[in-house]
């Protein structure tokens, strides 16, 4: 299983920041792409609460909450259905948390996949997918910064400053 994770400082209390990550309901306020969120389940917090995200017109993906610790983070699987993840992803999984450091808050998010296909997945994963992972990460934690401290939804173009003002 490849792990790649992105940490950055929030100008929010750790409780704060809580408040917003445990909203399940906004992701499409800094995911860039998304254009559509809706719960599947009646539970829309803690361990089997589940949405759908809509990436531009068509393309739906279920996320199911597999791990909660209350005030600290969650995990969700990423899966269609009973179909499991995007190939030529064999498993999916995306962690946010928060943790305090020194005095300070950071969002310490990470991705957990494992690639299928055998020596060709590997190899897939090392020459490009990681990379493309621990950018799209990267991307999804800045954007995630950016609205908690705005409360604004994330643009292309603000996401774009924040890169290059390296918020992070």
């Amino acid at each position: 299983m490849t792990t790649v994770s992105a940490e950055i400082p929030v100008a929010l209390s750790s409780a704060e920041a809580w408040l917003k990550l445990s909203d399940l309901s906004q992701p499409d306020m800094y995911v860039q792409g998304l254009t559509r969120v809706e719960f599947t389940t009646e539970q829309t917090q803690g361990v089997g609460a589940s949405r759908q995200v809509t990436q531009g017109k068509s393309l739906r993906l279920d996320e199911t909450v597999v791990e909660w610790r209350e005030g600290e983070g969650f995990s969700l699987r990423l899966h269609r259905g009973d179909k499991g993840p995007i190939p030529p992803l064999s498993s999916h999984f995306f962690a946010y948390a928060i943790v305090e450091r020194e005095g300070r808050c950071y969002l310490s998010n990470s991705m957990r996949y494992t690639v299928g296909r055998g020596v060709l997945g590997r190899l897939l994963d090392r020459l490009v997918l990681r990379r493309v992972m621990a950018s799209q990460l990267r991307d999804v934690t800045l954007a995630q910064k950016l609205f908690y401290e705005t409360g604004d939804k994330v643009t292309a173009a603000a996401l774009k400053v924040a890169r290059s003002a390296d918020l992070g």
